[in-house]
């Protein structure tokens, strides 16, 4: 059954906080764990068929990072768009689920202007850049001290994965590690099989 926003934070003992909407700063100074939906009420399932990736994000990405490879060669627009789509997951709201050890407001603003192809300061879950529809996404979050936030991220991230519809694990490019489309690794566990390589600038 699907991830839904206010069971995820509830199984875990937190309220869903927010949303913002992408691009506005979060009001929380503490450390903690955030999500990224495609629903902009906690108690809406927003999903898409097929993931709306905006080619001009990938072609600009293509050109942003000259090494960049997918299955050892150079991709074209087209290939790396297809491959994205393979992570797609069309009954899921959820899109990323990421982590703050100091500040909620600072980490979600480092990820709101990391450039798609840029390493930092928050390369992490950069794939989300290459949607089309990133007016449309919204942010959740929880509070927690900074040691519960990596448990927590974890724990989010194992719930969510658990959830996955054999439908839709079985579509996937890689059907073993169906995490949310912008996450590549679980915390401590398998990396996704996605063929790509020098995804940033080093």
């Amino acid at each position: 059954m699907p991830t839904r926003i206010e069971e995820l934070f509830y199984g875990a003992g937190k309220k869903a906080e927010g949303p913002v909407t992408w691009g506005t700063p979060l009001p929380c100074t503490q450390p903690g764990v955030y999500v990224v939906v495609l629903s902009g009420s906690a108690h809406k399932h927003v999903c898409y068929d097929e993931a709306p990736i905006s080619e001009e994000a990938v072609r600009q990405w293509i050109d942003c990072v000259p090494n960049l490879t997918l299955d050892g060669g150079k991709p074209t627009v087209e290939e790396l768009t297809a491959r994205l789509k393979g992570f797609w997951l069309p009954d899921e709201t959820i899109v990323y689920i990421g982590k703050a050890g100091t500040s909620l407001r600072r980490r979600v603003g480092q990820y709101y202007r990391t450039a798609l192809g840029a390493a930092g300061p928050h390369a992490g879950g950069h794939w989300i850049k290459t949607l089309s529809v990133l007016d449309k996404l919204s942010i959740y979050w929880c509070a927690t001290d900074r040691d519960g936030a990596s448990a927590l991220e974890e724990q989010f991230i194992l719930t969510f994965v658990l959830n996955v519809s054999a439908a839709s694990r079985e579509k996937l490019f890689d059907p073993a590690t169906p995490l949310p489309f912008a996450n590549l690794q679980c915390p401590g566990g398998p990396r996704k099989e996605h063929g790509l390589r020098h995804q940033v600038l080093r």
